[in-house]
């Protein structure tokens, strides 16, 4: 991962970021903390409502965890290698059914990585379809879940 300074820096032009001193989550808020880093020269931004009712009570919906997490990545090698063919073809139909064609070979490529919230789904789909095996990706990200 790049270095916190650059990528946040990065980050500041096209993120949603936010202003609100106010919130009670500001400390461990991403988009808070990705604000900081905004150019000043820059007129124009896409920013939360730091008036909006819910984020002066500590509810903001757009609030986004400023810790890194890891996230598997990549579903070539050996997602599913183990799985009976019948298995196999019926997740991963599935799959692309729900996330579309595009999103879902982001995900098997390793171009995108997998969500906590993404990995619940596919392992709901996997034990639906009777796979009970712990689930094998290629390899492991450390990011924020932007």
């Amino acid at each position: 991962m790049k270095q916190k300074s650059t990528l946040f820096k990065e980050k500041a032009q096209k993120y949603t970021v936010c202003f609100a001193d106010n919130c009670p989550l500001h400390d461990h808020c991403l988009r808070w903390e990705v604000g900081l880093y905004v150019d000043t020269e820059e007129e124009v931004l896409t920013c939360i409502n730091p008036r909006h009712k819910k984020v002066e009570k500590g509810q903001c919906p757009n609030f986004r965890d400023n810790q890194p997490l890891k996230m598997p990545l990549g579903m070539t090698k050996h997602f599913y290698y183990n799985m009976p063919q019948h298995q196999a073809r019926n997740i991963k139909q599935t799959l692309i059914d729900h996330y579309g064609r595009t999103i879902y070979y982001r995900y098997h490529s390793a171009h995108r990585p997998i969500s906590p919230d993404v990995f619940q789904f596919i392992q709901s789909v996997c034990l639906e379809y009777g796979w009970t095996q712990p689930l094998q990706f290629d390899s492991e990200i450390e990011d924020y879940l932007w």
